[in-house]
């Protein structure tokens, strides 16, 4: 019998392998996300009933979640600096109207120089909003004897073909 798990996806996946230890019976299967969570239904292939949220561990990776990420300046330093991003554009023809039903006037060729302001570089948080979807289709590995499933991860939907 497995405890139920608390946290998140990655200590839950971690604490399943620990209980489990070498399992022989763990079986990759084909599933189709029938509600997202919190309200979870997944409809695994050649099953007649479907799982809800007690019956499936979910990853992290597969829920919204927010990391922290460091982004060094092209300088290097991770400090806090605004850097100017700067775009050329060289030898090029510029096409103009000077008025919508004009026609068009091609000008000689010209080469510009655009800023567009600074890119900041330092700490931020990320939050990944892609999230399971209803009719997203995942692998699955079933333990327990079949009274347990862990979404590994998405594998496409219905206009994949998967």
């Amino acid at each position: 019998m497995i405890e139920r798990i608390d946290g998140g996806g990655v200590s839950q996946f971690r604490d399943v392998i620990k209980q489990l230890g070498r399992n022989v019976e763990v079986a990759i299967e084909y599933a189709t996300i029938l509600a997202p969570p919190p309200a979870l239904r997944v409809q695994v292939d050649n099953m007649k009933i479907e799982l809800d949220g007690d019956d499936v561990i979910i990853p992290e990776h597969l829920r919204e979640h927010t990391r922290k990420v460091s982004v060094k300046s092209s300088a290097g330093s991770t400090a806090p600096t605004t850097e100017p991003t700067t775009l050329e554009l060289n030898r090029y023809t510029r096409v103009t109207k000077e008025t919508e039903s004009s026609a068009p006037v091609t000008s000689s060729v010209f080469s510009d120089v655009f800023n567009f302001g600074g890119f900041m570089s330092g700490e931020f948080e990320i939050t990944f909003h892609d999230t399971l979807k209803a009719g997203d289709r995942v692998a699955v590995a079933s333990f327990g004897a079949g009274q347990r499933y862990i979404v590994l991860d998405r594998i496409g939907g219905a206009a994949d073909g998967a």
